[in-house]
């Protein structure tokens, strides 16, 4: 009589599943109102061809919209500087303060690799939440009692 073998157990699920990176449809601006609120609260940063803008937007997730002119280049190039930006925001969305909406605007320039873009993009939204933070500061010791409204 031949042994048999029993079937070996399934390997047990990994300890610390890696988050998913998605980039589903809550986290994307698409109407025109919500462009405008962004640009309307004029905090932007600039770095290489990306101007960053950014405005506070009350939920637990960032959300990234795109503006890519034709002055970029032709529909092959200008989807591909916008498929390489929203692979960008879905890589590091973890890694983005929470709670701003953002847009990007591109000037012309060649297409950069995924990991350029991928340090733009994070540089730019660090120093908006430097400059949220800072006028949030500002905003909070103006309304203060005893602050410096009206001194000077």
């Amino acid at each position: 009589m031949a042994p048999t073998s029993s079937p070996t157990p399934p390997p047990p699920p990994p300890q610390n599943p890696a988050p998913k990176l998605n980039f589903r449809r809550h986290q994307r601006l698409s109407k025109a109102l919500e462009f405008a609120s962004v640009f309307d609260a004029k905090v932007r940063k600039a770095g290489g061809p990306l101007i960053v803008f950014a405005a506070p937007n009350q939920l637990d997730h960032s959300r990234l919209g795109l503006s890519v002119g034709r002055r970029i280049g032709n529909a092959v190039v200008r989807n591909r500087v916008k498929r390489r930006l929203r692979e960008a925001f879905r890589l590091d969305q973890a890694r983005l303060p929470p709670g701003y909406d953002y847009v990007v605007t591109v000037r012309p320039h060649e297409p950069l690799p995924l990991a350029a873009y991928r340090r733009l993009l994070l540089e730019s939204a660090a120093a908006l939440q430097t400059e949220w933070n800072r006028r949030r500061r500002r905003a909070s010791d103006s309304t203060a009692p005893g602050g410096e409204e009206g001194a000077g």
